[in-house]
């Protein structure tokens, strides 16, 4: 009986249940097996003398025929042909001996030989069990074969010789079906009866018996993972995977260097290369797929589970697979395989010298960004960087590789710039990439070192003519003036025929100074004479804008440019937008920029726990930031968002993290530096606040980005001298604040004012800080707002006004508390005196159709309408008009023209002159 299947499907077993049902019903059992291992003449029949139960006699008479076989094996003569078994006619005597002593046990008891892997079982062997089954037809001798399909090792003659005999049966073991896999997972795993589930399992494990077994072993290891429903995923672990490569390396060499092909070649394989590649003809291909697929490792030319050809690969030796990975990428190239199969295969073979692999490498990382995959983008020019001989081109795609590695990591995408500025530095950086160079280090905040960029960058372009000069990518924020607030964003990408950013060329002006670059971080980057105010030019920007690589700079810069301008209520939905879009194309870099904008923005608005939330969510996405002048950016924002909630151990946590020399040359070191100022100023180290300051503005004099609308380090400083009793210092620095252009922003006045009305007469200050409270209502920033309503409170109640002093610092208080700034409610709290009661207001509802009514003294209810009382005495109680707006259910735009009926009824100028008595007895407004 030859017993056949492919590996994996149960010849074994079936041998093991002839042998364990021959031996319960008396007879001997006799069992061998082929091996690789051990291909000595008549290597296999030996095994059959290690059973217990064969009699002495007998096993010392197969001893001594073996030995004789063994014996005339091994002298070399010339083999007749004539025998009709395939003995060769040295061994018919040693052969006849074996059989005699086998005949004479049969003939005493049943005797049972069951040899498996028949197709390793070395020849002179085959030779002697050939001869046994042609000539003991009478003999109480069973013998049971078992071979493995399709294998490359089979004997033909020995299998066409059993054919002839008229007792021999064959029985061909087939792969389970799906049914068959159901059966097994319900009486086996208990799983579901369900054909969904058995479907699943089945493509996994091909319905080979074997690869079944190891996939179950691997769901009861894994403790049988929850099921959702009556879905029951198999489980792919360390048992599979091993009984794969045991499938695979049993089948034989040929097979074994198919399926390593099919694993190397990927989606690439095609019978066709597989051959060329293993130098394998058509026949042999065809048969060794034959038999991967008979064993259910593949499917058509793909192995059936991604763990599968991973685990095949790593089981290859490394010097095989990387030669298999050089000669297949060779071969798809010449076949005109696409550019991204010939780039994985170059990159898994670690390089290579053919003249078209750079421009190819190259090719395949724009595809690769087309596709979103950044890091096999990096990965290609990383490679074409090191297989380039020309130094020019080198520089180039050095410096492409950093602007793509910002999708990534944008601390990588900063330290691959340090080779471009050396090379820079020692005048070996092509003219045609410094302008590039630029852009990148402007984008990383690195001032200093683009100062020196753009020294050399002009000392170039004063040799070359206005043709040479296009040939510089620079942006538009070079070419315009910046800081001028009546001015949009022009830098940003305007959509050309092809979808992408196009890029104002540099033509006669070059950028002799700083002050033309300004714009980038300042958000008021010009558009020659467009008198498009910088948020309707922003958003413009946004709107037209996809994210890609060209527009990514654009992009940072216009949201920067909505929050500079004061609109950071515009500029966070976009942001949110942008940070999704960024974790949907898998570009964590660009994420984590737009993360660490958002916690500004939320710091602009006094969302104080959102701030630090998304600071920390910009720091986790990157690893290795802390060699990187990024960091500054999100720790100076968690720095100043601890500081103002009073968590003072977390925010000096923050400022003991290591941070680079570099960062204090770079844009980030301004707020970095500002944040420290703050903590120092908030524990009570004046004079070390102060200095911080100071350096600060120092720093934006030198670099041209004194901007109070980006570092309002003028206001922080007098902040400082107020603390230190020089009112007249504090004064002259906020004055000089509001003079300087950005100076009208709405957060910037009303903080200078807030400032200046400390520093003044109080005469003055109960005007100034009420200017101050509109501004800052305007602005959006309540922790600001709600330090501005303090200060007024405590005016007012200074000046005797105790009603209205009560109501305004009660609505300060609750923002502070909505802010997150628990110090801030706690100075509140003890300085006003509102420690012993609630500071917010009793209220009375009052009925009415929109809402709750206003309790009017006759006088005034005389000259105002039901409508303007009520929104007046809102306003005394410190609401915006937004919050009036929201409450009364009416539009902001009613509000404002009831306001100002009030005050020319009235005869005052501003809210801050609304009488006490007007005040609202009103629920309270979160």
């Amino acid at each position: 009986m030859l017993v056949e299947g492919a590996v994996g499907c149960g010849k074994t077993h079936t041998l093991e249940a002839v042998t364990a049902h021959a031996a319960k019903a008396g007879a001997l059992v006799l069992k061998a097996y082929g091996t690789s291992a051990d291909r000595a003449p008549l290597g296999t029949l030996r095994q059959l003398l290690d059973s217990p139960r064969l009699p002495k006699a007998t096993a010392d008479h197969l001893r001594k025929a073996l030995d004789q076989g063994a014996l005339d094996a091994s002298q070399p003569r010339e083999t007749p042909g004539g025998d009709p078994a395939g003995v060769t006619q040295p061994h018919i005597q040693a052969a006849r001996e074996f059989r005699a002593a086998l005949y004479e046990l049969a003939l005493r008891e049943p005797v049972v030989i069951c040899v498996d892997e028949l197709q390793l079982v070395d020849a002179e062997s085959l030779q002697y069990l050939l001869y046994l089954a042609t000539r003991s037809r009478s003999a109480k001798l069973l013998m049971v074969f078992a071979q493995a399909t399709d294998s490359d090792q089979k004997d033909a003659v020995f299998n066409t010789e059993l054919l002839r005999q008229p007792n021999f049966q064959r029985l061909r073991l087939e792969r389970l079906s799906w049914e068959e896999t159901a059966h097994l997972l319900t009486t086996r795993l208990g799983l579901p009866d369900s054909a969904d589930v058995a479907y699943t399992w089945y493509e996994v494990s091909g319905g080979n018996p074997l690869l079944l077994r190891a996939v179950m072993d691997d769901y009861r290891t894994a403790g049988a993972p929850p099921r959702h429903g009556r879905a029951v995923e198999p489980v792919v672990g360390d048992m599979f995977v091993q009984a794969v490569l045991t499938c695979v390396y049993r089948s034989g060499h040929t097979v074994s260097r198919l399926a390593e092909g099919i694993a190397v070649l990927g989606a690439s394989a095609s019978p066709e290369l597989l051959g060329r590649l293993l130098r394998i003809g058509p026949a042999g291909t065809r048969r060794g797929v034959a038999a991967l697929d008979a064993a259910g490792l593949v499917d058509g030319l793909a192995f059936r589970h991604p763990y599968v050809e991973a685990a095949v690969l790593e089981d290859m030796d490394p010097e095989v697979r990387l030669d298999m990975n050089r000669r297949a990428a060779v071969l798809l190239h010449q076949g005109g395989g696409g550019t991204l199969a010939v780039a994985r295969h170059l990159l898994a073979a670690q390089g290579t010298d053919e003249p078209w692999a750079v421009p190819l490498l190259r090719d395949a990382a724009q595809q690769a960004l087309a596709e979103d995959d950044a890091k096999l983008a990096v990965a290609c020019l990383e490679l074409a960087y090191a297989a380039c001989q020309d130094e020019e081109l080198r520089a180039g795609i050095r410096i492409g590789t950093a602007g793509i590695m910002w999708r990534l990591n944008p601390s990588a995408s900063e330290r691959m710039l340090e080779e471009p500025l050396a090379a820079l530095c020692a005048d070996r950086l092509p003219a045609a990439h410094i302008g590039r160079l630029v852009e990148l280090l402007l984008a990383h905040g690195r001032i200093e070192e683009a100062r020196g960029a753009i020294g050399r960058l002009n000392a170039v372009m004063s040799n070359a003519g206005p043709t040479s000069m296009a040939q510089f990518r620079m942006t538009a924020r070079w070419a315009q003036d910046s800081g001028a607030p009546d001015r949009g964003p022009g830098a940003a990408a305007r959509q050309g025929e092809d979808g992408g950013a196009s890029r104002t060329p540099l033509r006669s002006r070059r950028p002799s100074s700083l002050s033309t670059i300004t714009a980038a971080f300042s958000g008021f980057f010009g558009r020659g004479g467009s008198e498009e105010s910088p948020v309707a030019a922003a958003e413009k920007v946004l709107e037209v804008s996809p994210l890609t690589d060209a527009t990514f700079e654009p992009i940072v810069n216009s949201v920067n440019a909505l929050v500079y301008a004061g609109r950071p209520d515009k500029a966070a939905p976009w942001c949110d937008s942008l940070m999704e879009e960024a974790e949907r194309r898998r570009a964590p870099g660009w994420r984590a920029i737009f993360a660490s904008i958002r916690a500004e923005i939320a710091l602009r608005q006094g969302n104080l726990v959102e701030s630090a939330a998304y600071a920390t969510i910009a720091l986790d996405i990157v690893p290795g930031s802390d060699g990187s002048v990024f960091i500054g950016g999100p720790l100076a924002s968690q720095i100043l968002a601890y500081t103002a909630m009073g968590k003072y151990d977390a925010a000096a946590r923050q400022l003991s993290r290591p941070v680079p020399e570099a960062l204090f040359k770079s844009i980030y070191g301004l707020g970095y530096t500002r944040a420290r100022g703050r903590y120092y100023l908030a524990t009570n180290r004046i004079n070390a606040a102060l200095g911080e300051f100071l350096m600060a503005g120092r720093l934006a004099q030198l670099w041209e980005l004194d901007q109070p609308a980006l570092l309002p380090w003028r206001s922080d400083a007098a902040e400082a001298w107020l603390e230190l009793g020089d009112r007249e210092k504090a004064a002259k620095l906020v004055s000089e604040q509001l003079a300087r252009k950005g100076a009208g922003d709405s957060r910037v006045r009303g903080v200078s004012l807030r400032l200046l009305a400390a520093a003044g007469d109080i005469e003055n200050r109960s005007r100034l800080l009420g200017q101050a409270v509109e501004e800052l209502q305007c602005s959006g920033d309540r922790l600001e707002l709600a330090r501005a309503l303090d200060d007024l409170g405590r005016t007012l109640r200074g000046s005797g006004e105790l009603g209205r002093a009560d109501a305004i610092t009660g609505r300060a208080w609750r923002m502070a508390k909505e802010c997150g700034a628990e110090e801030l409610c706690d100075r509140i709290r003890l300085d006003s005196g509102l420690e012993a009661r609630d500071p917010r207001p009793v209220v009375r509802p009052m009925s009415g159709p929109l809402g709750p009514k206003p309790a009017v003294p006759p006088t005034l209810g005389t000259k105002l309408s039901e409508s303007e009382a009520r929104v007046a005495a809102l306003a005394v109680d410190g609401y915006t008009n937004r919050e009036i707006a929201a409450s009364l259910f009416i539009t902001i735009s009613t509000v404002e023209q009831h306001l100002t009926r009030v005050y020319r009824k009235l005869n005052i100028r501003s809210r801050q002159q609304l009488p006490t008595a007007l005040r609202a007895q009103v629920d309270e407004i979160a």
